[in-house]
């Protein structure tokens, strides 16, 4: 298994290293923060650019050409998590970086699970998401679910596919993120790999602000948009999980989920794990800070007043919260694509009594 640490003393080392009074770290930090505030704008514009392609490709798989539910059973490894090289469930074959837990000592006060029942639960809770779409006796087209099947079906790229990072909190998160050469070793992981990467945290009492921020940081340092994930009351966009978990949606989902539209593309979708020590193997890590500034904050509070205007329909975007808590539901029957919600359309204007177009 990966692993790296950032260990108390190499920390500390680093940081009164940073404050020793030269004539060059001074110089060094103000030309970092300079180099930070300019590539705000350029990295938010990225992220934006970036962030449309994936909102319209969801919406080619919920509306526009909809993917049915039942496409795949719940014996297809999305479904299931079983690497069939081994047998049991993939997730933690592909955790690619963890820092040192935490000493009994200074556990908090809710005590962390062993790491791998923190990867195993959050897997498991995405592998439910692909179940919901997947073809069983008794729905043969998916069981109703509050999601269409193309969102449903986009976790099992994320779950499976994906590679997991763990950390014990934001402030050691933001350390090694902070990090050029971290930084460019996660993007280097997504190059290459051509996968999801997703940040779990062994901490579960957190301050949802300061989750935000985080995100929020996240979004400033790479051009992808991430995703706020956990099991208090929703933060920003994000959805219920059983612990923290930021997943950066570097668009790989794409080409995971669509490979399910035909049958060589679902025998293939679920890859090998990721192999061992290839990646994070230049540290220890201490990156130019452990708190968010302020362009994080405002993109925060930003966002968080966005959400607010949208009243009762609250954090989610492709489908109406309203509905739900009315009972809505999507499936069994396939999601009609624009063409034929035009022809029932016209078919109720002319008086026949067809379906409604909704």
């Amino acid at each position: 298994m990966r692993s790296g640490s950032l260990n108390g003393s190499n920390s500390a080392w680093l940081w009164s290293a940073g404050c020793d009074a030269t004539a060059q770290t001074p110089c060094m930090t103000t030309l970092r923060l300079i180099r930070y505030y300019w590539s705000v704008p350029r990295i938010w514009l990225q992220l934006t650019l970036h962030n449309t392609w994936g909102i319209l490709n969801v919406l080619d798989i919920i509306w526009l050409r909809p993917m049915p539910g039942g496409i795949i059973d719940q014996t297809h490894p999305f479904c299931t998590g079983i690497d069939p090289a081994t047998g049991r469930t993939i997730w933690n074959s592909n955790v690619i970086f963890r820092t040192a837990r935490r000493p009994a000592g200074h556990a908090p006060t809710l005590s962390p699970e062993p790491d791998d029942e923190i990867v195993n639960k959050t897997g498991e809770h995405l592998c439910k998401q692909v179940r919901m779409a997947a073809a069983c006796p008794e729905h043969p087209t998916g069981r109703p679910a509050p999601m269409p099947p193309g969102i449903l079906y986009l976790h099992g790229g994320v779950h499976y596919n994906g590679g997991w990072l763990l950390f014990n909190d934001f402030k050691e998160a933001i350390e090694h993120y902070s990090d050029p050469k971290f930084a460019t070793e996660f993007r280097r992981f997504v190059r290459e790999q051509k996968r999801e990467p997703v940040t779990l945290f062994r901490e579960r009492d957190y301050d949802r602000d300061e989750f935000a921020r985080f995100v929020c940081f996240m979004r400033t340092t790479f051009p992808w948009f991430s995703n706020s994930n956990g099991p208090k009351k929703y933060v920003l966009w994000g959805n219920p999980a059983p612990y923290l978990a930021v997943n950066t949606i570097t668009g790989n989902w794409i080409g995971d989920c669509r490979a399910l539209k035909t049958a060589s593309g679902r025998q293939t979708v679920a890859r090998p794990s990721i192999p061992s020590n290839r990646y994070f193997q230049n540290g220890p890590y201490a990156g130019e800070r452990s708190t968010t500034l302020w362009p994080e904050h405002l993109l925060a509070k930003f966002t968080d007043r966005r959400i607010r205007w949208r009243g009762t329909r609250e954090n989610l975007y492709f489908v109406d919260k309203r509905k739900l808590k009315q009972g809505t539901r999507f499936g069994p029957d396939p999601i009609p694509n624009p063409l034929q919600r035009l022809g029932r359309w016209l078919l109720t204007a002319m008086g026949f009594n067809g379906p409604s177009p909704g």
